[in-house]
């Protein structure tokens, strides 16, 4: 009967630190994401426009408004960098893992910076910069 008892406490205190953990870790709001050549394509639906020149880029709400602004630079014959330019924050932005159009949608998904709605969550914004910002102060790209 005390080793019921005990897999039974066992068994709830398990189910309540797993529970706790799970509402910690938010679920992803945009779990689908398709590229074409000028849209970005998000839980099925239109959701940004992308216009891109050379190697220069610029996602923009269906509003046409300019959101987010990008030069990509190639640093060898493998390897690219790029300056990501949030103009909702004025906030400048680089990582090597994150360079180009892609690569920053999924991240910005995984992250929940990008809303139900198509909108750049600037709270969650500023902590994705935070966490991922590779940019040294003076570090700039010209366009």
């Amino acid at each position: 009967m005390k080793t019921l008892k005990l897999l039974f406490t066992l068994v709830a205190f398990i189910g309540v630190v797993s529970s706790t953990y799970a509402q910690k870790k938010k679920k992803q709001i945009i779990t689908e994401v398709e590229f074409t050549t000028d849209k970005i394509i998000l839980n099925n639906k239109h959701a940004f426009d992308y216009v891109k020149d050379r190697n220069y880029f610029e996602i923009k709400n269906l509003q046409g408004e300019t959101l987010i602004t990008g030069q990509i630079k190639s640093t060898d014959e493998k390897t690219f960098t790029s300056i990501i330019n949030f103009l909702t924050l004025k906030e400048q932005f680089s990582n090597k893992k994150i360079v180009g159009r892609n690569e920053l949608i999924f991240a910005l998904c995984e992250n929940n910076v990008i809303t139900k709605d198509f909108k750049l969550d600037n709270d969650k914004l500023e902590l994705f910069i935070k966490d991922y910002n590779e940019l040294e102060e003076d570090a700039t790209i010209e366009n």
